[in-house]
């Protein structure tokens, strides 16, 4: 798995429990890869452990620092595994601002056409380079923040 470095990343993504929080990605015990929006990962673990928010939030600052995987035995419909999609890992090599350009509009929202499974890879590997990405409230579609 991969690890963060960017403090401020983590921060920002384990910190919004709103109703669409930005995305997490997390590696299964098994090795599975899974996206899954924060506060929905939250509430699977505080089911699991009877957690707090700040002691969740501890927890997983370090497992993606350190790019340890978590203990997800039976993942529910929230959790959205990724699945490799070349042409996504073919843009991906092309670098980040050539990605974006090839994925949102304006920089910033999804483009249409996109299938799911291009879409999950997709905020997958943003999250890898530290983009956060969730959910628009209003338009249901996906964005992202830098």
């Amino acid at each position: 798995m991969y690890s963060l470095t960017n403090s401020t990343f983590i921060d920002k993504i384990t910190s919004d429990f709103r109703r669409n929080s930005f995305f997490i990605s997390v590696k299964a015990i098994d090795g599975t890869n899974y996206v899954i929006e924060n506060d929905d990962l939250y509430y699977f673990l505080q089911k699991q452990k009877s957690i707090g928010k700040e002691q969740y939030r501890k927890e997983i600052k370090e497992k993606l620092i350190k790019g340890s995987s978590i203990e997800i035995s039976n993942p529910n419909s929230n959790f959205i595994k990724v699945v490799n999609v070349s042409t996504v890992e073919a843009s991906a090599k092309k670098g980040i601002d050539e990605f974006i350009k090839t994925y949102f509009n304006k920089g910033k929202v999804l483009k249409a056409g996109i299938t799911n499974n291009e879409r999950t890879a997709i905020i997958q590997k943003l999250f890898v380079w530290e983009i956060a990405s969730k959910i628009d409230d209003e338009t249901g579609y996906l964005v992202i923040s830098r």
